[in-house]
């Protein structure tokens, strides 16, 4: 039988060997990707932030006594285009003894409030600079870098929202972003196919990150997690962790033939569902 190119897909999420570039990996959703990353063979890792301290800190944490990962730290502002465009170059210069880069996560991001009266010029640029621009510009800095050094099994991941669909009014603008962002996604899977890179999103919903944690803890108060937890019907709302599970699927050989996808991950709401309440005499 002829050899299949991709290969058939994998049986499980290794991912040994292999180098990979998390943006936003200092903390939260970024730093639960880079864990399940490591913990599947990463060969190298690069965490991308603004926060030299909590980078540094974080490095340490990963790298370990074992020596088994190299990681590094790119400090960078994502919402300075030149900041954006310099991630690459100086994370392929962090792992040059270690090997090319193969794996990118978009995971840095900001959710501004303020809906169509009351979002500033301002805020709309900053959502757009961040949620989109700097997932183009690093996408396109990895994507040349694959092509260069001839990288086999290529993975992009964006991490997309639910909002893409729609989202609400009071986060206007960033559900616009993540729309573009799923958009693009799509349109770079097209073009990137015939190079042997994949690029795939991840449409996550509610999710209990440190940010977010602080926000509803403001808003909410400090009960919040349980009360979004006991209103989704499967149980809880998404943790860190669930979405690294999903994004290493994604970056692994076990999604070779997934490309121009972008996952729906969230529970507490299904696309096209007027409810989730079985019986009408539960309520809506």
């Amino acid at each position: 039988m002829a050899t299949l190119n991709p290969t058939l897909s994998a049986t499980n999420l290794d991912v040994t060997g292999r180098v990979f570039v998390v943006t936003g990996g200092t903390q939260g959703l970024g730093l639960a990707i880079a864990r399940f990353l490591k913990g599947n063979g990463a060969a190298g890792l690069v965490l991308v932030s603004r926060s030299q301290a909590k980078g540094e800190k974080v490095c340490k944490e990963l790298q370990g006594d074992d020596g088994s990962c190299t990681v590094a730290f790119v400090s960078a502002d994502l919402s300075k285009a030149e900041d954006a465009s310099a991630v690459v170059p100086k994370a392929a210069e962090a792992m040059s003894g270690v090997g090319p880069i193969s794996g990118l996560v978009n995971a840095a991001a900001t959710t501004g409030r303020g809906n169509l009266l009351t979002t500033t010029a301002e805020d709309f640029d900053m959502q757009m600079a961040l949620n989109v621009r700097a997932p183009f510009l690093v996408s396109q800095g990895v994507a040349k870098h694959m092509i260069e050094n001839n990288v086999k099994g290529g993975s992009i991941v964006n991490i997309c929202s639910v909002a893409a669909l729609g989202g609400a009014p009071f986060i206007m603008a960033y559900s616009a972003a993540k729309a573009a962002l799923s958009s693009m996604t799509k349109n770079n899977a097209a073009e990137l196919a015939p190079k042997g890179i994949r690029v795939n999103g991840v449409n996550m919903g509610w999710c209990l990150t440190e940010n977010e944690d602080k926000l509803q803890r403001q808003n909410s108060g400090d009960d919040w997690a349980e009360k979004a937890d006991a209103g989704v019907p499967i149980g809880r709302i998404l943790r860190p962790e669930d979405v690294a599970a999903t994004v290493g699927f994604l970056l692994s050989d076990a999604s070779a033939m997934m490309t121009g996808s972008v996952v729906g991950l969230h529970p507490e709401y299904s696309d096209g569902m007027l409810s989730l309440v079985a019986d009408e005499n539960e309520g809506r």
